[in-house]
């Protein structure tokens, strides 16, 4: 269990420290740093806190789209992209911004004799890497002195996927119950063992969660975005209940998480008109509560007519 333990104590290193407890002697003064009279609960001078938002819904129904189209011109994106998705999508619409979305690629293949097509430690090392890269970019720009390209947004695709690196590290790094992905895909009940096991995987998908909110603090945005988990039945018919495909604490650390759907109009007979609509539903709005529970249109294509794009300025606060 020494690499759970590397890994909390990883977690710890994090998380910030509170300021401690102002002695409460009369003759009491501030401390001293490098000859600069340091004063707590001062007046705050870090950038204003950045949004984190969750956004969730099927394959095709604008998710990354949203999130491209908010980014200033001039500004930059950095892509962990999970599914392709990202990358896919700048190329397409945003051939002329390339050098400011900057896709990484999180995955690690394996070499040689293998079973699987990925190494899910190294992957996982990879993903804790390019996050470390975000925060040091976030750091430096905050230098009244920098004038490089400016990190706006961090955009996560496929969470769902990073929760799966997760999991099958934990078989097989820290509970060493399984060789590769195959092996820990198999009877996962049965490999973890005890249930409190589980928290191994929890602690490892929560460590980029950590360093996301670290750079939401250096006035970063970060956007988690995900699919729908349909619950089955025994019978594998659906039961009609539906949750985020990520770790299910996750919805507690976002400001705001936005439910993606896509549907086909009809009219009053019931016949289809040939429109579709995109919209956005604010199903969590910490930072704009006047948004909570709104739905907004993002884009509707028709079967005769040019698509209209309406966007969501509302999901980084801009339209407020």
């Amino acid at each position: 269990m020494s690499g759970f333990k590397a890994l909390k104590d990883k977690e710890s290193a994090l998380s910030n420290e509170s300021p401690p407890e102002v002695p409460q002697q009369s003759n009491y003064k501030p401390m001293k740093q490098e000859g600069k009279k340091t004063e707590w609960f001062a007046e705050e001078v870090e950038p204003i806190t950045g949004e984190f938002t969750g956004v969730i819904g099927d394959d095709g129904t604008c998710k990354t789209a949203i999130v491209l189209n908010g980014i200033p011109e001039g500004q930059c994106c950095l892509i962990i992209d999970f599914d392709g998705g990202g990358q896919r999508l700048r190329d397409s619409f945003y051939p002329n911004r390339r050098s400011e979305f900057k896709c990484q690629n999180p995955w690690v293949m394996q070499s040689g004799d293998s079973r699987t097509a990925y190494d899910y430690p190294a992957t996982h090392n990879k993903t804790m890497g390019i996050a470390e890269q975000a925060l040091k970019w976030a750091k430096t720009q905050l230098d009244a002195s920098y004038d490089g390209p400016r990190l706006h947004t961090v955009l996560v695709t496929a969470v769902d996927l990073w929760d799966s690196v997760a999991k099958s590290c934990m078989f097989i790094e820290d509970l060493g119950t399984a060789p590769d992905g195959i092996g820990a895909s198999i009877s996962p009940q049965e490999k973890v063992g005890m249930r409190f096991n589980w928290q191994i995987r929890t602690t490892r998908f929560h460590q980029l969660t950590s360093m996301c909110r670290e750079l939401t603090r250096l006035g970063v945005n970060v956007v988690y975005e995900t699919h729908w988990n349909y619950e089955q039945k025994a019978d594998g018919t659906s039961t009609g209940k539906k949750y985020p495909k990520w770790e299910k604490q996750t919805s507690n650390y976002l400001h705001t998480i936005i439910e993606m759907t896509r549907t086909t109009t009809r009219d009053e007979e019931g016949r289809l008109t040939g429109e579709t609509r995109y919209e956005a539903h604010f199903s969590k709005a910490r930072s704009q509560p006047n948004l909570l529970d709104q739905s907004r249109l993002v884009m509707a294509t028709y079967k005769d007519e040019p698509l209209k794009w309406h966007g969501l300025p509302e999901l980084l606060g801009d339209g407020q």
